[in-house]
């Protein structure tokens, strides 16, 4: 435990305090301390427990986007008080009110963040270990006794622990009644593969037994519900050589296993306790051009809730079309139609293919950070160093990679999958399709205020 609090008081010792009192607003106590003048590493500290917690948990991709969600959420409930004109997502999301709210009262909005945090991460991660309850609790007490050092006073103290207490539990309150725990030891039946149905996915063919199935009925947090923005359906099924679906399985079959592709697909595989999944890659993308960037926790908090938004709601826009449609991934159309010995080049994951989930957050959370930074490049870093391994061999030692924009990134996202062998190019234009309109309904539909 010495070790943990000591690894986090590095982490967190070079914050820059940045909380003068905002004596050019005295009509307003609440913004006596403004989030603007707070730095971004306290809630970027949060996303990386995260991170680590999924990653060693093994979460699956929609889990992982969940908890990306609230998190995103936990964040800006947190702090938009502390921001002039600020607006809480009370009432501009499905399913929550956040607690009342006294604006003659100073608060400290480090002290409500890690409050708030502690409140939420034991209900939000699952199968959150003691060991993992402790790391919160730790960097909880952390970042309180850094805040502390700006000579608070215990009421404010007090107040800011208070409120942030009463946000984790109106955001615990909707994490119990989201629908997740209803599905979560049901076993639906499942369709099987027949004459009839030869497009059905076929969990035989790598030994796979669906994930998360129910999964598009957890309530989403912005969209309507998981069909809002469903895109046209899958190719019709066709075995004949001269039809639409053969060639979409020959186009994936012919792909050259350059090093250049490879490089592309290879970057893009985010699978189980890796990189806490396509939403966590794109959270530390995030992370990456925020502290690039030096942004504050305003600016810090907005960007996490809006990408978060897009992944978890894009996840659940995925989920529902791969169990609507139940449609059979590359490597069993391929097996069976033209070369038996086939192996894609990245594994493919225990969900049918249409539509791919990467696709869709490379639709939706570049469009988010467009929206915060333009669409500047970046080099993405969030490989590097990482040992792959794939059906072709391994391990392959990652590198970085280099993005000229935002919209490359999505796109190249995009383009893996088909370039992995896992998904057939119709799952990943629709699904970016998707992801796009995921980002834009919810940007439509959101007023942070600043």
């Amino acid at each position: 435990m010495k070790k943990i609090a000591t690894l986090l008081l590095l982490c967190l010792g070079a914050i820059p305090f940045g909380c003068d009192k905002a004596d050019d607003d005295p009509s307003a106590r609440a913004l006596t301390y403004k989030t603007t003048r707070y730095d971004g590493q306290l809630a970027h500290e949060w996303i990386k427990l995260a991170d680590q917690m999924i990653r060693a948990n093994n979460l699956h991709g929609p889990q992982a986007a969940r908890v990306f969600g609230y998190l995103g959420l936990t964040t800006w409930e947190s702090v938009c008080r502390g921001i002039e004109n600020g607006r809480s997502m009370s009432g501009q999301i499905n399913d929550y009110t956040a607690p009342a709210f006294d604006e003659d009262k100073a608060y400290d909005w480090g002290i409500v963040l890690c409050t708030a945090m502690r409140t939420v991460f034991p209900h939000l991660v699952e199968g959150i270990s003691n060991t993992q309850r402790s790391e919160v609790d730790v960097l909880a007490a952390v970042q309180e006794d850094l805040m502390l050092q700006k000579g608070l006073s215990e009421q404010v103290r007090q107040d800011s622990k208070d409120l942030g207490a009463r946000i984790g539990a109106r955001i615990v309150d909707r994490i119990r009644k989201d629908g997740r725990d209803v599905i979560r030891n049901i076993v639906p039946v499942f369709p099987l593969r027949d004459a009839e149905h030869p497009w059905y996915w076929d969990p035989a063919t790598l030994g796979q037994a669906p994930v998360e199935p129910l999964w598009g009925t957890v309530r989403t947090f912005v969209l309507d519900n998981a069909q809002t923005c469903e895109p046209p359906p899958p190719l019709p099924w066709s075995v004949d050589p001269g039809g639409d679906f053969y060639a979409e399985a020959k186009t994936v079959y012919d792909i050259e296993r350059t090093p250049t592709n490879k490089a592309i697909a290879y970057h893009w595989e985010n699978g189980t306790g890796r990189t806490s999944t396509s939403a966590g890659h794109w959270m530390r993308i995030a992370r990456h051009l925020l502290e690039r960037e030096g942004s504050n926790l305003a600016e810090c908090a907005k960007t996490y809730c809006l990408v978060s938004f897009a992944a978890a709601d894009g996840y659940s826009s995925a989920w529902f079309l791969k169990y609507k449609y139940f449609l059979l991934r590359p490597v069993t159309y391929i097996r069976e139609q033209i070369d038996p010995t086939w192996t894609p080049l990245l594994h493919t994951p225990p969900s049918p293919d249409y539509t791919s989930e990467a696709a869709v957050l490379g639709g939706a959370c570049p469009t988010m950070l467009i929206r915060a930074f333009g669409d500047i490049g970046f080099v993405d870093p969030t490989h590097l160093g990482s040992p792959l391994f794939t059906p072709d061999g391994g391990p392959f030692v990652l590198p970085e990679r280099t993005f000229g924009s935002l919209t490359q990134a999505g796109n190249d996202a995009v383009l893996g999958q088909i370039l992995g062998g896992v998904h057939f190019p119709r799952a990943c234009v629709e699904g970016q399709k998707t992801g796009q309109c995921v980002a834009n309904t919810i940007l439509s539909r959101l007023n942070f205020g600043f």
